[in-house]
């Protein structure tokens, strides 16, 4: 923890106050880089919104130079670059706190520079005694951490400083609390378009659409059900080799819908260098394989269930955007499951009740009878839930 105390003004209006200088760069190869240097002010929003609009989207990225600023500039600004799926940077040496730190949060892939820090504290407003934690300010902030993908223990490490401390955040802390974020090459401020440290393939390479259509994927399972229920259709080819079966489009998406229903929060992180993808040409199909670690919570419940796989897409560049003619999954770790003792104990007796009524003979109700008042008080169902989505 430095000994340094970034102290801004999140909720509270500020009679002057200067506008970050935001500017477009080309980086080299033709993409695109936005610069923020300074604190976020109301303003900025609508500066960013023109500067970003046209674009392009997943091959832009934003660096950052702030110590902070308002709390709904840095959500807003951070909202933006996640629709646009642009990646955020802070590159070496410098510092992103506070509502800068916030909007970094964004990218769809973070980057640090080599001694450059990221920073969080609650929300606050400043009152007569000095800042004062809002509660207003801080269910705003839980709602876009939320809306990004980010678990309630990352929220819960986001937002615990006091406003007149920051939390700094190494990489340990934030793999532990499974916010993605990799290192910047040593070389230069310049990020990957694709994988952070995986294969790297030309801009607008077929290659690198399958990899960033696979990112934009995986975003999609990590947000709310809304927005990604309304978006299932258009990612499917009318027929599916779904698991090694060849199935219709319908029947694959009621499958997912039923798995969206029932795990209604879920959080995927694709491994750092594990992507990798290789395609039959320019408008040909290509396959993309890498692992994601998953956090699941299981909705009306207190279930949750966590783990890593293996994932396999086969994917068609069509003109009208990629589809998924393909797709498989394994759990290499085994999934971790916790409920309540109640529901442990009902499922529990539920499954030995099916395994007890898989012969053809049914056994009589006495045997059923005593087989379920044997379940063990901590029995567990653990689920191998389809993760690559």
């Amino acid at each position: 923890m430095r000994n340094v105390c970034v102290i801004v003004f999140w909720l509270l209006a500020l009679p002057v106050a200067k506008a970050a200088d935001i500017v477009v760069k080309p980086l080299e190869g033709g993409s695109p880089l936005i610069t923020i240097d300074g604190e976020l002010e109301l303003s900025d929003i609508d500066s960013f919104r023109a500067k970003a609009e046209l674009l392009p989207v997943g091959r832009t990225t934003v660096e950052f130079r702030s110590k902070g600023g308002r709390l709904l500039a840095g959500i807003r600004i951070g909202a933006q670059i996640r629709a646009k799926r642009f990646n955020t940077v802070v590159p070496d040496g410098a510092q992103c706190a506070s509502a800068c730190a916030l909007a970094w949060l964004g990218g769809v892939r973070r980057f640090v520079g080599e001694d450059s820090s990221v920073g969080f504290h609650t929300a606050y407003i400043l009152k007569t005694a000095g800042p004062a934690e809002s509660g207003p300010g801080n269910a705003i902030l839980g709602a876009y951490l939320n809306q990004i993908g980010l678990s309630e223990e990352a929220i819960l490490y986001i937002t615990h400083a006091a406003p007149t401390s920051v939390q700094w955040m190494s990489l340990e802390e934030a793999a532990e609390y499974g916010i993605v974020v990799a290192k910047l090459p040593p070389t230069g401020v310049s990020v990957p378009s694709g994988d952070a440290v995986g294969p790297q393939h030309p801009l607008g390479s077929p290659e690198q659409r399958a990899i960033d259509f696979v990112h934009s994927l995986f975003d999609r399972w990590s947000g709310p059900n809304a927005e990604l229920l309304a978006a299932l259709d258009r990612l499917y080819t009318e027929k599916v080799l779904y698991h090694g079966k060849s199935m219709p489009r319908q029947t694959v998406l009621l499958s997912k819908r039923r798995f969206a229903n029932r795990w209604s929060q879920r959080n995927y992180a694709i491994r750092p260098g594990s992507l990798s993808a290789t395609c039959a040409g320019a408008g040909g199909t290509c396959r993309v394989k890498g692992s994601v670690s998953w956090k699941l919570h299981e909705a009306k419940t207190t279930t949750a269930s966590r783990g890593v796989a293996s994932f396999a897409y086969s994917i068609v560049l069509k003109d009208s955007g990629p589809q998924i003619s393909a797709e498989t999954d394994t759990v290499n770790d085994k999934p971790s499951t916790t409920s309540s003792s109640l529901t442990q104990v009902g499922r529990g007796i539920q499954q030995l009740l099916a395994q007890l009524s898989k012969p053809a003979k049914a056994p009589p109700a006495k045997a059923l009878a005593k087989a379920a008042a044997k379940a063990p008080a901590n029995a567990q169902v653990r689920p191998k839930p389809p993760v690559a989505h």
